[in-house]
């Protein structure tokens, strides 16, 4: 029952991501879509059975989910700003400069939070990408120093510092 409802879920996550990314919606794109979202769901279900993950607890999930827009919205402001702020030194022949606090930042998660959605969820925004997970452990990679609404609701405060 359980491997069942994990298939159809990736199955409907899939082809809602295909119909949102495909220009028109055709008879002929959503029995392919479908087709592919299936073969995808196979896939993403037995990667995740055969590395062992859990779903793990769901903690701290709906303030993850509320944190998210915001977060969504200020890091692409901060990433484009970012860009700009590139784009204008080299057009002023200026050496570029990586912003002072990025790279990397261990997030301990709130007790209950499953590793694997809140790094999925905290990997979708641009400010900053899980690159490895320890228990209740994230290293992410940042796009700045600063703490987003999303990683204090993962955490449950402030984030554990740069590493």
């Amino acid at each position: 029952m359980r491997t069942g409802v994990e298939l159809l879920l990736w199955w409907g996550l899939l082809l809602l991501l295909d119909l949102v990314l495909i220009s028109s919606v055709t008879a002929l794109e959503i029995a392919v879509g479908g087709a592919v979202a299936a073969l995808g769901a196979v896939g993403a279900t037995a990667a995740r059975r055969t590395s062992g993950a859990t779903p793990g607890g769901r903690a701290g999930w709906a303030r993850a989910l509320w944190a998210f827009p915001g977060t969504l919205l200020a890091d692409t402001g901060r990433l484009a700003a970012l860009v700009l702020r590139t784009l204008v030194r080299r057009a002023l022949r200026r050496p570029d400069r990586r912003p002072p606090d990025s790279g990397f930042r261990q997030l301990r998660l709130t007790p209950g939070t499953g590793a694997a959605w809140a790094g999925a969820v905290l990997s979708t925004t641009p400010g900053g990408y899980v690159v490895e997970v320890r228990g209740d452990v994230l290293t992410v990679h940042t796009l700045d120093g600063s703490s987003s609404a999303l990683q204090r609701a993962l955490t449950g405060g402030p984030t554990d510092g740069a590493r």
